[in-house]
């Protein structure tokens, strides 16, 4: 388009009769406002009368125990799991995975005698959660002791009950060359 045309097109828009608006709402007048809905999905947004809404509202796994009914006393149980394992000094991926792997079973091997140490420490110093940091040498013809590193299960009785569960389990170490660090967290579960 042209400068000449364009300023032309401009100039009839400016010049262009302008219409007063219409009174749309005044006194003594209604204003009629008109919604059209759209029909939703009904699998998208169930409604009230859908199966699955109704057997939502006839079960009790939301509503919890009624304030008539007996009180339940609350259950703790400790629970214990190994934490994000470090392994140095190994020479490959296949030496870290046999090492990660060599500290995850020797805590899943005496996962229970954990837990009984955590709940006896728990008698002695209440605590909500700690971890503890094991060290295992590993070489090639067995492994070397389980040292505690870092952190405290209540008291010193505590890691001394956590160190000879962990010092005799019954997992066999893998032949090799590392070092492993071996984060264990001891926290209580209300069901």
């Amino acid at each position: 388009m042209s400068m000449p045309a364009l300023s032309l097109t401009l100039l009839t828009l400016v010049l262009a009769p302008v219409e007063p608006p219409t009174p749309t709402a005044g006194p003594g007048r209604a204003i009629e406002i008109v919604v059209e809905t759209k029909k939703r999905p009904d699998w998208l947004f169930p409604g009230l009368a859908h199966p699955r809404v109704q057997a939502y509202f006839r079960s009790g796994s939301s509503v919890g125990n009624s304030l008539f009914d007996e009180p339940q006393a609350q259950v703790r149980r400790p629970l214990v799991r190994a934490g994000a394992i470090k392994v140095r000094g190994a020479e490959g991926r296949a030496q870290r995975k046999a090492a990660r792997r060599f500290a995850r079973d020797l805590v899943a091997d005496v996962r229970p005698a954990l837990e009984a140490c955590y709940a006896d420490a728990l008698e002695r110093r209440p605590t909500d959660a700690t971890r503890l940091t094991f060290h295992v040498a590993l070489s090639g013809e067995d492994r070397g002791p389980v040292t505690v590193s870092a952190g405290v299960l209540g008291d010193v009785y505590g890691n001394a009950c956590v160190h000879g569960v962990l010092e005799f389990a019954d997992v066999v170490a893998p032949q090799l060359e590392a070092a492993v660090d071996i984060p264990v967290w001891f926290w209580l579960q209300s069901v």
